[in-house]
């Protein structure tokens, strides 16, 4: 099926740092796994996306994984005048078309235990090697079963423990229920109740999972930006409410300078 969106760009949302299992195709388009389906997703030409999946399964499942219904262009604009930042204004620019992902809250928190002290080729190997041949996403029960030895096998070093404790904490606790109703800042200290969700990563989960678009994860390269370009602190409460859709904007930006993380 076909789509029509003037902010859409799975090129730039694939370098954005918050998927790692997307494949770029050979005829540019990309192989994307989610929730146990798989979509190819090619954009054809000015504002048209070609979608491997019927209409249903869009609605059902694709539709809010791209978070369709929110207006990105809309709130770029506002929030840019708002803030009134030239190297803001620039970073939305360039970053055009990059929408937050709803993604699966089990690999979400998997994948970024993996990309503390991390960069994102290796966070992709780093996966790909867990997921192994079959390409599936492991279970909370299949990472327990694989055991430390293994996980530092597909090379997540010091992290094995984090990821078997996390495993445990899913295995025991109902979590998409347990943090059902709850605000960002509860969902995040929610969150970091799981050994090795420090505060950046609770956060990377709240925004790349949870729909929590206030989420704003700072890492030594976010930190560097509010250092060089806002006095220190980026001006959140600014944000209409759609922080995380800004710091998304500027890590793409640096991304694409040249700034290799």
């Amino acid at each position: 099926m076909y789509i029509e969106c003037d902010w859409f760009s799975a090129e730039k949302i694939h370098e954005s740092g918050q998927c790692f299992r997307w494949v770029r195709m050979p005829d540019g388009s990309f192989d994307i796994p989610a929730f146990g389906l798989r979509l190819n997703v090619k954009e054809n030409g000015l504002n048209a996306v070609s979608l491997s999946c019927s209409e249903s399964e869009y609605n059902e499942v694709w539709r809010s994984y791209f978070d369709m219904d929110f207006d990105y262009k809309s709130h770029a604009e506002k929030a840019c005048s708002l803030i009134g930042s030239d190297y803001l204004a620039a970073s939305a620019r360039i970053s055009s078309g990059i929408r937050i992902l709803r993604q699966e809250l089990w690999e979400t928190t998997v994948s970024f235990i993996i990309s503390a002290n991390n960069n994102i080729p290796r966070i992709r190997k780093i996966l790909s090697a867990i997921c192994g041949d079959s390409g599936a996403f492991p279970s909370a029960a299949d990472i327990l079963n694989m055991g430390a030895d293994k996980l530092r096998e597909c090379g997540t070093g010091y992290r094995d423990k984090y990821l078997m404790c996390a495993a445990e904490f899913f295995q025991e606790h109902n979590v998409e229920t347990e943090l059902k109703g709850l605000n960002y800042a509860n969902i995040k200290k929610y969150l970091m109740q799981i050994k090795g969700v420090g505060s950046k990563v609770a956060d990377c989960i709240s925004l790349f999972s949870l729909n929590c678009k206030d989420a704003f994860p700072r890492d030594v390269h976010i930190k560097r930006i509010e250092t060089e370009h806002f006095g220190g602190r980026f001006p959140e409460e600014l944000s209409l409410g759609g922080a995380g859709i800004l710091q998304q904007y500027m890590f793409y930006y640096e991304r694409v300078r040249g700034l290799r993380f």
